[in-house]
């Protein structure tokens, strides 16, 4: 009897361990390592995980037969690998009641026909759905009905092209400059949709850099309030949020 009580004991302790193990890996995203270099986001079991571009405002635009494609994925407490920060984690609850989490305010989703650890058959799905990388984006594609795809920040902050610009020249100075500030990054990590040949810098007259598209100045419009406005679109009929799929800066605004 008392061997059969120790094997009891064993048996319930590997139980609980593995009961642990599994709960932790169920709250822990990892930094993937990719062939290229670069990394993305997977969930302890390295299931990966993916961005909405509708979902610039921080809310999830994802419902209906989009969410049973694209199942949210939520952890209860954060446990991250390097170079990861879990202050870059949040939670949002959705419009069903449900609790989803975010990275840098994204919320974060599955695709359900990644059956296997590693799978990324949801890259690019729809020019709407991407991997997301760590670090994290530095320029990201945002999507509205009324705008298509346009250009955001990694916080899903709007950014802007002027008209009156030219290739690797900045027209906006003085109070212009106060009302758009310059968009800037030290480096840049990208979403497939985006080349990383078409970003570049600039020094701007006071010596500041401002970050270029296709050797366009990028801007910010303060009046802006929110990640996900883009009240800066049509401004003065010379400012319009960038469209990559049809930006053509001699044409004007890009709606």
């Amino acid at each position: 009897m008392r061997r059969v009580a120790i094997w009891i004991s064993v048996f319930l302790s590997l139980f609980v361990v593995a009961g642990l193990a599994c709960a932790q890996s169920q709250d822990t995203i990892l930094a993937k390592a990719l062939p290229d270099g670069s990394s993305i986001l997977t969930d302890g079991q390295s299931m990966t995980l993916y961005y909405f571009t509708m979902d610039a405002n921080g809310k999830s635009a994802s419902s209906g037969q989009v969410a049973k494609a694209w199942p949210a994925f939520y952890a209860a407490s954060i446990s991250v690998s390097s170079p990861l920060s879990a202050n870059d984690f949040g939670s949002i609850t959705r419009d069903d009641g449900s609790m989803q989490t975010t990275f840098h305010g994204w919320p974060l989703y599955y695709w359900f026909k990644d059956k296997a650890p590693g799978d990324m058959s949801g890259e690019g799905v729809g020019k709407v759905w991407y991997v997301v990388k760590a670090p994290a984006y530095t320029v990201m594609v945002a999507t509205s009905l009324a705008l298509g795809n346009y250009l955001v920040d990694g916080d899903g902050n709007s950014l802007y092209y002027f008209a009156k610009d030219s290739v690797g020249t900045s027209a906006c100075n003085g109070d212009c400059i106060k009302n758009w500030p310059a968009f800037t990054a030290s480096s840049f990590v990208l979403p497939s949709a985006l080349k990383p040949s078409d970003f570049g810098t600039i020094m701007r007259p006071d010596g500041s850099s401002q970050v270029t598209y296709k050797g366009y100045p990028l801007y910010y419009w303060k009046k802006d309030g929110m990640r996900g406005d883009a009240t800066g679109q049509g401004v003065g009929k010379v400012w319009s949020v960038v469209n990559p799929d049809k930006f053509a800066a001699t044409a004007g605004l890009q709606g």
